[in-house]
């Protein structure tokens, strides 16, 4: 019998710590995520600034938030979510709105710092007393320190993800999503500006016409006095009277000036595809700027799928997406791949889609509706999954 020594234990514990975990069973999500995700810096090796997108994902059955920036975990935090019959919703949402200093106006005025909202309803990510356990009543808690700095961190438009077990954001592509409109093809695509009446002016009435398939209305109007020449000896043959007074006619009124075209709301971009309305939705700084239909293989499943654009090269139109599957209770979840071969986007669609794109726009896919959560407008698209 070997006797351990003091120095020997530490070993001995790390290799017994290691045994335990190789021996875990292979569906343990606590496993799983060891496995799949690289550890991150400690906290205090955070950088105070994003390198690029970010995306927050909450795991409930490990009480714990990952941040995610540019596709690399950069660091990681215990929570605490709702507890049973208060619970945090599943799904996929967006930072809504951002407060340092929040009072709840449903639970007696708490205070709730550093509040980042992700539904209208009132669940929010907020510092507060963390045990590693669910306690709040729906909302995500947050020890001080990380709620401090991921208040400085985030950007309204941020993707936040709320599932069961972790996911893993991971690098995707396909032909079937969608590519950024460059320069030569908006140019192409922009509407050709009439400019026959500047070019008109020193042309007489008869060689100035409307543009090509431009109607009658269309036409420049040219000012031109009509002059008529008498034949000859008609001088001489007129009677000596002075010719009738004619009233001139009065001008017409002036057009009303043409109304201004509403301006386009800048921000954060997000499209929804819904199996369930079959349309496609585009919301750019929150509000609905344009929906078509699309055509979705009958009987197709699509499950839940979250596209974000981590980089754009508007020169080119490449865009580099990132995937993450939502699991939704009940339903075979299809793979991303297989639900976007389902779907056939018109191509204007893929235009307006294309000509808004930027580094942090999202596709969501879903076989819901548009849901409760997602209001007619000042909000963004937010997928409920069960």
């Amino acid at each position: 019998m070997i006797r351990s020594t003091p120095a020997a234990r530490p070993l001995a514990l790390a290799g017994l710590s290691a045994l335990l975990l190789a021996l875990a069973p292979a569906g343990s999500a606590e496993a799983r995520f060891r496995r799949t995700e690289p550890a991150p810096p400690p906290l205090a090796a955070w950088s105070a600034r994003p390198h690029g997108t970010v995306i927050l994902a909450v795991s409930l059955a490990d009480q714990r938030l990952t941040i995610w920036d540019d596709g690399v975990v950069v660091a990681r935090s215990p929570v605490s979510t709702g507890i049973a019959g208060r619970e945090t919703p599943r799904g996929a949402f967006t930072l809504l709105q951002k407060q340092r200093m929040h009072r709840s106006n449903i639970y007696s005025n708490a205070p709730m710092p550093f509040m980042q909202r992700i539904t209208w309803s009132g669940v929010a990510l907020h510092e507060g007393h963390v045990t590693g356990r669910p306690a709040s009543h729906g909302c995500i808690r947050l020890p001080a320190d990380v709620a401090r700095k991921l208040f400085t961190y985030t950007k309204i438009g941020a993707r936040v993800i709320v599932t069961d077990d972790p996911v893993t954001p991971a690098d995707f592509s396909s032909p079937k999503l969608f590519s950024a409109v460059t320069p030569a093809q908006e140019a192409v695509a922009a509407p050709v500006v009439q400019v026959a009446l500047a070019s008109a002016i020193n042309e007489t009435p008869a060689t100035v016409a409307p543009a090509a398939g431009a109607p009658a209305s269309e036409a420049p109007i040219l000012a031109a006095a009509t002059v008529v020449v008498p034949p000859a000896g008609a001088v001489e043959a007129a009677p000596l009277l002075p010719a009738p007074m004619v009233e001139a006619a009065s001008p017409p009124p002036p057009a009303p000036p043409a109304a201004a075209p509403k301006p386009q709301p800048a921000g954060h971009v997000s499209v929804f595809i819904s199996g369930k309305e079959r349309k496609l939705f585009i919301r750019q700084g929150f509000e609905p700027v344009y929906e078509s239909p699309v055509e979705i293989a009958p009987g197709a499943v699509l499950g839940a799928h979250l596209f974000t654009a981590m980089e754009v090269n508007p020169q080119n139109g490449s865009v580099r997406w990132s995937r993450v599957s939502l699991p939704v209770k009940g339903l075979r979840n299809a793979d991303a791949a297989e639900a976007l071969e389902q779907i056939q986007i018109p191509q204007e669609a893929r235009v307006e889609v294309g000509r808004r794109l930027a580094a942090g726009a999202s596709l969501l896919i879903a076989d819901q509706g548009l849901g409760r959560e997602t209001g007619k407008t000042a909000t963004d698209f937010v997928l409920l999954t069960p």
